[in-house]
């Protein structure tokens, strides 16, 4: 299932909003034109449903394009759509990446802070500690 806070969060550190609404306005202009030069679509609707089909890569085939200026229309969709669709990925991938990096440096922080006081740690949280050193001992091994 699609997790809609990781994409919030994308776009919200990452900046991609704007690559969003250049991509939408690509999208709805790319259908107004098709609308207009390609009278075998068969108005706004169709060419919508067209460009979809051009953006996603599905391609049905239900809805015509024989105009070689409707072709090129949904032809450069279809690369800018790809191009956008990279650049949603690797914003995500990379949005991960630096939260588990995040998250591996403020466990190492808290790992050194516990080796630096060990003199003031019980015996339980010295065994607690042992256990984890074995264990990430043992992973990296």
């Amino acid at each position: 299932m699609l997790n809609f806070r990781l994409l919030r969060a994308v776009m919200k550190n990452s900046g991609l909003s704007r690559a969003v609404w250049m991509f939408l306005a690509a999208f709805a202009g790319c259908s107004a034109l098709l609308a207009l030069v390609e009278p075998s679509v068969g108005g706004f609707g169709n060419a919508l449903w067209c460009c979809f089909e051009a953006a996603t890569t599905i391609g049905f085939g239900d809805v015509p394009v024989e105009g070689v200026a409707g072709r090129i229309i949904v032809c450069v969709l279809s690369v800018v759509s790809i191009f956008f669709l990279a650049v949603l990925t690797a914003s995500v991938v990379s949005y991960c990446s630096e939260l588990m990096l995040a998250r591996r440096n403020e466990s190492l922080a808290l790992f050194m802070d516990r080796l630096e006081h060990l003199d003031e740690l019980s015996p339980e949280e010295l065994k607690e500690l042992s256990s984890k050193v074995r264990t990430l001992k043992g992973k990296r091994g």
